[in-house]
């Protein structure tokens, strides 16, 4: 199939399916991550063109909706990690710096630092889950290790960190002499 074929294809699967999988994806995530989803997935149509279906039009569709389905399952995984995020921010201990006029970049200060007082190994498990948004098994291809292994060093991870958040800070300016 010529270049030209190929975007008259692609242009005619876009007219045709953005509509079902826009909506699959808005049944799914909500009206305002849907344009991000159906956008990426035939972005990914695009990028995999050569194994979409092209003699059946039930066929594309089940295609088209079988790739949106991942990218709601990783916005999902991303959402329910950023909450739980959140959630260990939330657990500072009172007085920290969650509270105050500038509670946004004293809270990423306060997590920077616990961050760098983790073991190394620590750390890294937690970037590649939370920042990096990679799943457990994409972790453990990366670090060489199995995906129960990941999961229980994520959980440690996630406690060491906590407890680091709880922990009191010492006050500048105080028993310094």
């Amino acid at each position: 199939m010529s270049e030209d074929d190929e975007e008259k294809w692609f242009d005619w699967m876009f007219r045709t399916f953005y509509e079902p999988v826009w909506a699959y994806a808005a049944r799914r995530v909500g009206l305002v991550a849907a344009d991000d989803i159906a956008s990426c997935t035939f972005h990914t149509a695009w990028r995999k063109r050569e194994g979409v279906p092209r003699d059946d039009d039930r066929a594309v569709i089940a295609w088209l909706y079988r790739v949106a389905w991942g990218h709601v399952r990783n916005a999902t995984r991303g959402e329910r990690r950023r909450q739980r995020l959140a959630a260990l921010m939330r657990q500072l201990p009172p007085g920290s710096p969650e509270g105050g006029s500038g509670g946004g970049v004293e809270i990423r200060t306060a997590m920077e630092t616990a961050m760098a007082r983790l073991r190394p190994k620590d750390g890294e498990i937690l970037r590649l889950h939370y920042w990096e948004d990679l799943a457990i098994d994409e972790i453990g291809g990366i670090l060489g290790l199995t995906p129960n292994a990941v999961r229980v060093r994520l959980c440690r991870a996630r406690l060491r960190l906590g407890e680091l958040l709880r922990a009191p800070r010492p006050q500048p300016g105080k028993g310094e002499r």
